[in-house]
């Protein structure tokens, strides 16, 4: 692999998010099964170890790519990315999952009381639409910050490459 060469592509890194976008409120609705699938579904161990093995795929499917997204993006915007970025991007990255663990426990402990499993992954489902819809807002943004950067209309002021005794460096 030369070095002007990215390991994974970002066309293929929005179609990984896209793809674990659509399929996990799928996922889930299988893991219950949801009542609406009940009556074609039935819930047994290897419906319930397969679709989580499924769900085991599809999310870092989806996560792994934010991180190179937010990093290309940046390099984008800004030029090269000095080491101190590349820290916070990635700390921001990485304290999302046990946020997300602490929010996604706290949640379930308080809807296992009121709803049965097969609805409670249902109502997870929809979670994970909503998620779609930021997924492809997202996608849509950095579309548009590479777009106006290739065509020369991208006008950043950084205070985090500024030179000392400057405010800001502008690119």
């Amino acid at each position: 692999c030369k070095k002007s060469e990215a390991v994974v592509s970002t066309q293929s890194t929005g179609m990984f998010m896209a793809a674990s976008a659509f399929l996990l409120p799928v996922a889930y609705w299988f893991l219950g099964p949801s009542p609406f699938l009940a009556s074609v579904v039935a819930p047994s161990k290897t419906q319930l170890v397969v679709t989580l093995a499924a769900i085991g795929v599809l999310v870092p499917l989806g996560c792994y790519p934010g991180l190179l997204i937010m990093f290309d993006v940046y390099t984008v915007k800004f030029g090269k990315m000095p080491q101190a970025v590349k820290n916070y991007i990635t700390a921001i990255y990485c304290a999302s999952f046990p946020l997300g663990g602490c929010i996604g426990s706290a949640m379930s402990g308080v809807i296992a009381e009121q709803v049965s499993f097969s609805l409670s992954t249902t109502y997870i489902s929809f979670a994970f639409f909503l998620q779609t819809l930021l997924v492809i807002w997202w996608c849509v943004v950095v579309y548009r910050i590479k777009w106006n950067a290739k065509h020369g209309k991208l006008s950043v002021t950084s205070p985090l490459l500024a030179e000392e005794g400057s405010s800001a460096r502008s690119y």
